[in-house]
């Protein structure tokens, strides 16, 4: 055998262990990561509700409307707290309520940034006490619930801190972490719920495509704790630095 055909054989069997290699690491990669079998994003809502009956006088907002803390959202006139006021009962200001002891009127207040998503009183409409007026979904905290049938081995590999890839609907991809898991066991199979957080899906840039109940994509990476776990983080990373 000439010295160049024994260089050709040496390249390819080099160039076949490293395929194979590959291969291995990849292979090793698909077995240690679970993609959700349905997966919503969760945004934070407050109710506003009404501390007296009365009658709503006023409306400051819409559903829509873009609202952030102290700003005021409904103005009441109530009977109740007249009453209450001639009898010099002490009502005190809060951060969510406002009371005007000249009109007997209340002004509610929103609490949190956020957009109002729901408006439960018009302005003519009576409340009842502790009656819903509207709900403010804030702009942050916003999480990821996300449900996986899982192998009892499986979900003994979730760690808390896990990274989770997150797909959302304009395809584009955010980084997460495992917060917390809840698990049912039916049929032999361990249900679980994963609490996913994440700083870059509260980037207000997303806030068109995160938005409450958002349907989003969630790959969570089990523990690897086989041979190959070192070669398959590494090749994890070098896919991330390269964009792939």
């Amino acid at each position: 055998m000439t010295w160049t055909n024994r260089l050709r054989l040496a390249a390819t069997l080099l160039v076949t262990l490293v395929v194979i290699a590959a291969l291995v690491v990849i292979f090793n990669q698909r077995q240690h990561t679970i993609a959700s079998t349905s997966a919503t994003i969760v945004a934070p809502s407050v109710t506003v509700a009404s501390n007296y009956d009365g009658t709503v006088i006023r409306s400051f907002v819409d559903v829509g409307s873009d609202v952030t803390k102290g700003e005021k959202l409904f103005e009441v006139s109530s009977v109740s707290l007249q009453q209450d006021l001639a009898n010099e009962v002490k009502i005190a200001d809060s951060d969510a309520l406002r009371v005007d002891e000249e009109t007997g009127t209340l002004t509610y207040l929103a609490t949190t940034d956020g957009t109002v998503t729901q408006i439960d009183a018009e302005p003519g409409s009576y409340l009842g006490a502790t009656q819903p007026l509207a709900v403010i979904t804030g702009e942050s905290g916003r999480v990821v619930e996300a449900q996986y049938t899982l192998t009892p081995g499986q979900y003994g590999l979730i760690d808390r801190g896990a990274t989770v890839e997150l797909s959302l609907p304009d395809d584009s991809t955010v980084m997460g972490e495992v917060d917390s898991a809840v698990v049912e066991t039916v049929e032999g199979k361990a249900v679980v719920t994963v609490r996913v957080t994440s700083d870059e899906l509260n980037d207000r840039d997303l806030n068109l495509v995160a938005t409450d109940g958002a349907p989003v994509s969630a790959v969570i990476q089990l523990r690897d704790e086989g041979v190959f776990a070192g070669p398959t983080d590494a090749l994890r990373s070098f896919v991330r630095k390269v964009g792939l």
